[in-house]
């Protein structure tokens, strides 16, 4: 008989053999990792110190890429433990190195480059430098538009100036700011007026932006005594010369009546009240010329029976056509003139009647503008 196989009993368990790690390894391993924040600290001072140098002798473009080393090295998460104080003033290095760069900058009137260098000091997020910074960038577009308004280059001063309150938030400069553009409204409405040829509408405008937004200037109160009723008078010849006589008119009473004790506005008194020339022709209602026949223009008429007018108490023109009916005479400006002519059968002046009551041939003379007309005998 075959026999079942007898078990096999275990032995006592025996522990496994440790690996021992080598002693010299193990203080490789110590003075490495000790050695790696020794490094990084001397190299991180070291380019703190540089940059610091660099910045001092104005190359500030060196001077940013040290101070940014210092910043990668000392600034990463595990060095920062014991780096923090160099990565912090190396950050301040870069925006007081920004800072002066734009001082530099401004100095030397390159305001673009300005800036941006003020903005990246304000980019820091520091602080004390972006006040610093705004500061400085208020003061910059102040003294960027003075150099564009001083080379006549309004739009682009004025755009200037109004970025002065962006960053002024104290509003230390905000009386500067506001003389200034005060300065460039009116110099831009000046030279719209004095243009070849002027932009009366433009300059205009300018002017009275510059009262309407600081009624308080000298400039303001200059408009209003010379610039503005000038401008509206020259502009209102202009439009006559255009035969825009509505328009003229309008600008020639908004003088008379906003601006009554300049001096433009006696001239646009007289000017409105300046004679205009009356054309026309004597024609019969079939369009036939009446030559050689005597006219009378009445500033006053009335209507006293059916076809019958009085046309005494008035100013009086008179005038002959010429062979083909032409006349041509210079009247003063009136509503409702009564042009009539000699009838030799009758002995007296006449006119066409529509009705009992109104004359055919009225004509109206208006300030500034010449006038035109058929006259028909009935």
């Amino acid at each position: 008989m075959s026999q079942a196989a007898q078990p096999i009993l275990a032995g006592p368990t025996q522990p496994a053999r440790r690996r021992r790690f080598p002693l010299a390894v193990f203080a490789l391993v110590v003075v490495v990792v000790l050695a790696i924040p020794g490094g990084a600290f001397a190299y991180a001072g070291n380019e703190l110190s540089q940059g610091r140098s660099l910045e001092s002798q104005g190359k500030f473009a060196q001077a940013l890429v040290a101070y940014q080393g210092a910043v990668t090295v000392a600034g990463n998460p595990v060095s920062r433990l014991l780096l923090a104080d160099t990565a912090n003033q190396a950050t301040v290095g870069i925006a007081r190195t920004h800072f002066e760069w734009g001082e530099q900058a401004a100095q030397a009137g390159t305001y673009e480059d300005a800036q941006a260098q003020y903005t990246a000091a304000i980019g820091s997020d520091l602080a004390d430098w972006v006040t610093t910074g705004n500061a400085a960038l208020a003061k910059l577009f102040l003294s960027w538009g003075d150099s564009l308004v001083k080379g006549k280059h309004f739009s682009d001063g004025i755009d200037k100036y109004r970025q002065v309150a962006n960053y002024d938030t104290p509003g230390v400069l905000r009386s500067k700011a506001e003389a200034a553009l005060a300065t460039a409204y009116s110099g831009y409405a000046d030279q719209y007026s004095q243009a070849k040829p002027p932009d009366y509408p433009s300059a205009l405008s300018w002017y009275q932006d510059l009262v309407k937004l600081y009624p308080t200037s000298a400039e303001a109160a200059q408009a209003k005594a010379s610039g503005i009723p000038q401008t509206l008078y020259n502009g209102a010849l202009a439009y006559v010369s255009q035969q825009r006589y509505a328009q003229a008119r309008d600008a020639m009473n908004e003088v008379i009546k906003n601006y009554a004790a300049t001096p433009w506005a006696a001239k646009a008194r007289a000017a409105m009240a300046a004679p205009q020339p009356l054309t026309g022709r004597l024609i019969t209602q079939s369009g036939t010329p009446v030559g050689n026949r005597l006219l009378r223009i009445s500033t006053k008429w009335v209507i006293v029976a059916p076809h019958t007018y009085d046309d005494y108490g008035g100013q009086h023109f008179s005038t002959t056509t010429d062979a083909s009916g032409n006349f041509s005479l210079v009247v003063t400006p009136g509503q409702n003139y009564l042009v009539t002519w000699w009838d030799p059968s009758r002995g007296t002046f006449v006119t066409t009647f529509v009705n009992d009551t109104v004359p055919v041939n009225q004509i109206t003379i208006n300030p500034l503008e010449p006038e035109h007309a058929n006259v028909e005998i009935a």
